[in-house]
């Protein structure tokens, strides 16, 4: 096991009904962190009080896909790479442990914060991971998403494992295992890093206090918009460039998995 599952496991539960009463940030500000095991329980320590994990029926690891949405020509991701200020993104979340999905849409406010709209969905999943129409009912209800509904189609899938932590500041999310395939079936995953997001309502919180202290600062990371970067090298990449030039560990691999397909993106010198 490794550290970092062994501080998780170490760490007092604390239940779901007190996530959301203390903490459903659906209008939030976000921070975004890629680290290694090491840097998140030396935070862990430096803080006055412990974090407390999210647990369910004895399980604290949980395992998440969601399929992102986007145009043929992936307007979507082009807005995102440009900063457009109504940027916004579309995706199905997909519960792998409980089998429940809700469609999203995540948006950006005027003063940067995100919004996150949700609807749990019924009924089976299509097989070919197009919007249902209760999906489509649901995304034509907003200005933004509505002129694109003929249009939108899935352009990726993303996998991870995920850990929810309640601290004195707020909701954390530690995802591990992360990896991404487009649906031409190429793929990438960010090896032993993990994606760690504050969601605060407004300053930052101890934690984020505790990373800065270890000389981790906020990277521009986005599971969609970094992975299809890094899958399609001649897409725009202005908002992610720095963040792809500085991960260690990030592995690209074409469908088959023959031998020498797979190949690791090297730390800029």
């Amino acid at each position: 096991m490794s550290e970092w599952r062994r501080a998780v496991t170490a760490l007092k539960p604390v239940s779901l009904e007190d996530v959301v009463e203390r903490a459903e940030f659906l209008t939030r500000v976000d921070r975004k962190y890629l680290v290694t095991g090491r840097q998140v329980v030396e935070a862990f320590l430096s803080l006055g009080e412990e974090p407390r994990v999210l647990e369910i029926d004895s399980r604290r690891f949980f395992s998440y896909e969601s399929v992102y949405y986007d145009t043929p020509d992936l307007a979507i991701y082009r807005d995102a790479a440009r900063r457009r200020p109504n940027r916004f993104k579309v995706r199905e979340r997909r519960y792998i442990d409980t089998g429940d999905r809700a469609i999203e849409v995540k948006a950006r406010s005027a003063r940067d914060a995100t919004v996150k709209y949700r609807r749990w969905l019924g009924g089976s999943i299509p097989a070919d991971r197009t919007l249902s129409s209760e999906a489509l009912e649901f995304l034509g209800g907003f200005a933004r998403v509505a002129p694109l509904l003929d249009e939108l189609g899935p352009s990726l899938v993303t996998r991870y494992a995920r850990v929810t932590l309640l601290t004195e500041g707020g909701r954390v999310t530690v995802d591990g295992d992360v990896s991404a395939q487009d649906m031409g079936g190429s793929g990438m995953d960010y090896g032993d890093r993990l994606i760690l997001e504050t969601k605060s309502q407004n300053r930052a919180g101890p934690l984020d206090k505790a990373l800065w202290g270890l000389r981790v600062r906020p990277a521009r990371v986005s599971k969609y918009c970094t992975s299809l970067a890094t899958l399609r090298p001649g897409l725009p990449v202005n908002a992610w460039s720095r963040t792809l030039r500085r991960c260690e560990g990030i592995r690209t691999y074409a469908r088959s998995r023959s031998p020498g397909s797979e190949r690791r993106r090297q730390a800029a010198p």
